[in-house]
């Protein structure tokens, strides 16, 4: 018995010294290619990230009616979103709920950033904190809002949504954030 476990080792070491051990049989190379392709990928990633540093930052506007800066993170406020409003005979009405008492035109820009897919949309922002509704709605190169008194049940109907007194309304520019008071 001892002599056939010795046979059938000597069998696999062999086997085994003949198949490499499962090596690669590919040549070395290749590895040289891949550090290649490696330096190609670091150089284009410095080349992106010097490309952002170098692209100049818009100013700020200034004057009476500026108001602030839309820089503060929508995810912060946890929305709850919805992709559609019953009734809405566009298909492009959106809307979301918050319940923290905030200044919507603060987070406007990240909101813009995170669920606009296209800038025909129209989006409502439902407040319960503060019981308002905000409008946001894309125009050229500011997003244009509207902040009105919340309407019992307006997320459930397209028919009955942005029908609360108009409260006041902002235009945020998508350059730079900054939020202009309009009336």
């Amino acid at each position: 018995m001892k002599k056939k476990v010795v046979i059938f080792m000597s069998i696999l070491s062999i086997f085994a010294g003949l198949t490499g051990c499962g090596k690669s049989k590919e040549p070395v190379e290749s590895n040289k290619e891949s550090e290649v392709v490696s330096e190609s990928a670091v150089q284009e990633s410095e080349q992106t990230e010097e490309a952002t540093e170098a692209a100049p930052e818009v100013e700020h506007r200034t004057g009476d009616a500026i108001v602030g800066v839309s820089d503060k993170d929508i995810s912060d406020l946890d929305p709850v979103f919805w992709k559609s409003v019953v009734n809405d005979a566009t298909g492009k009405w959106r809307y979301a709920t918050i319940s923290d008492d905030v200044n919507i035109s603060d987070y406007a820009l990240s909101y813009y950033k995170e669920y606009f897919k296209s800038d025909d949309e129209v989006h409502a922002i439902i407040n319960f904190a503060n019981k308002t509704t905000t409008r946001i709605n894309c125009g050229g190169d500011r997003l244009l809002i509207s902040v009105l008194d919340y309407v019992d049940g307006e997320e459930h109907d397209a028919k009955k949504m942005f029908g609360g007194t108009p409260l006041e309304s902002y235009c945020v520019y998508l350059d730079n954030g900054d939020i202009e008071k309009t009336e």
